[in-house]
């Protein structure tokens, strides 16, 4: 039994199918078993193993959230061929569906290029014409809802300078010069409205006004920065410092701690409350209500890579080991197959095509 259930599984149910499998959406557990002309998609309670609804899916689709809520997005190329004059025409297919098996979206995008969705929130990349260095282009992904855009200013920019945390469109601009810090602007999702900019997005105590931000990336719904020191061209050694801001102000509601080196990814407990961040020196827990350091690894120890956290237990990738989320301690050092959290109280295994869900232990 995995560290962090409790015991027996209360449900089981078995793949079928070759690709078949199975990921957490929400509070639900979707089984997905592909075939020639997409997925037949069951979903299921975790808590009971109800069916919700199955529904067939265009392609095999991913977990992922839809405007904050879990949700189940295929995205699927569809092409038109030539009736002899015009040209072959090609679009893709974008299906959302809730964790309980409802659709909540579906719309046809004109063109060859995957489009880029981020929360629901369709990305473009739009090229300028003459003088004019273009825009990112904002929109709803699944409805009519009119378009915004983030005006490149000067220079090309990519779809991939903006993304989507705690509801907030976030906007990562590079510095003038190369010694300059990016900046960060937030905008309502849906109408474009600034929220705030790098201006009034407040640092954490004893940050210089050369730290750069970076968005966090995690799972918690909370607006998590990390705060860069000592990029290339400047004398002190690089450091991190993690803050919590308020993503409809930019408010500062905590401060986090400050590591060696760069972020490199973040994983949140199911309740938020605790977050584990991987730095290109370190890993390291941290309380995001209270900004107490949990617990950092030393430089003699195997270098923990996030990849799950299940109730009261932090699972890494390489080593395969389950710690404990709070002080670190190993619980099981040898790890066959990683739990993955569902919902608040849930944890699903797969092992050999048979789904097991188990209960969570509550920290």
């Amino acid at each position: 039994m995995p560290p962090g259930v409790r015991g027996e599984p209360v449900w089981s149910a078995q793949l079928s199918g070759s690709g078949a499998v199975a990921r957490p959406v929400g509070s639900s557990v979707a089984l997905i078993t592909p075939h020639d002309d997409g997925s037949t998609v069951e979903f299921r309670d975790a808590a009971t193993g109800a069916g919700h609804a199955t529904v067939e899916m265009p392609d095999k689709p991913v977990a992922t959230t839809w405007h904050g809520r879990p949700a189940l997005v295929a995205k699927t190329v569809k092409k038109t061929p030539s009736d002899g004059i015009s040209p072959e025409k090609t679009a893709w297919l974008i299906d959302a569906f809730d964790e309980q098996g409802r659709p909540i979206a579906h719309k046809e995008v004109p063109g060859r290029d995957e489009p880029r969705i981020v929360d629901g929130r369709q990305i473009v990349q739009e090229k300028g014409k003459g003088d004019s260095p273009g825009a990112l282009v904002i929109s709803d992904a699944g409805g009519d809802a009119p378009a915004w855009r983030i005006p490149c200013k000067g220079y090309s920019c990519m779809d991939d300078d903006a993304t989507v945390a705690a509801g907030v469109v976030v906007h990562r601009r590079d510095g003038a010069k190369s010694t300059d810090p990016d900046t960060l602007t937030g905008f309502d999702a849906a109408t474009g409205t600034v929220l705030w900019s790098t201006q009034n997005l407040a640092r954490p105590a004893g940050a210089t006004p050369a730290a750069a931000p970076e968005v966090v990336d995690q799972d918690s719904g909370k607006l998590v920065v990390a705060w860069h020191e000592g990029e290339s061209g400047t004398p002190q050694p690089h450091t991190v410092t993690y803050t919590v801001n308020d993503p409809a102000t930019g408010r500062l509601l905590t401060t986090g701690p400050k590591l060696a080196s760069r972020h490199m990814s973040g994983l949140a407990s199911t309740d938020g409350t605790v977050l584990v961040v991987a730095t290109t020196a370190t890993t390291a827990a941290w309380e995001t209500g209270t900004g107490k350091l949990l617990w950092q690894q030393t430089e003699d120890e195997k270098r923990l890579a996030p990849a799950a956290v299940v109730g009261p237990v932090l699972y890494s990738g390489d080593p395969s080991v389950a710690v404990d989320l709070r002080t670190k301690a190993v619980l099981q050092s040898a790890v066959a197959e990683i739990p993955r959290p569902v919902g608040p109280g849930h944890a699903l295994v797969v092992v050999s095509g048979n789904v097991y869900v188990f209960a969570v232990k509550q920290s």
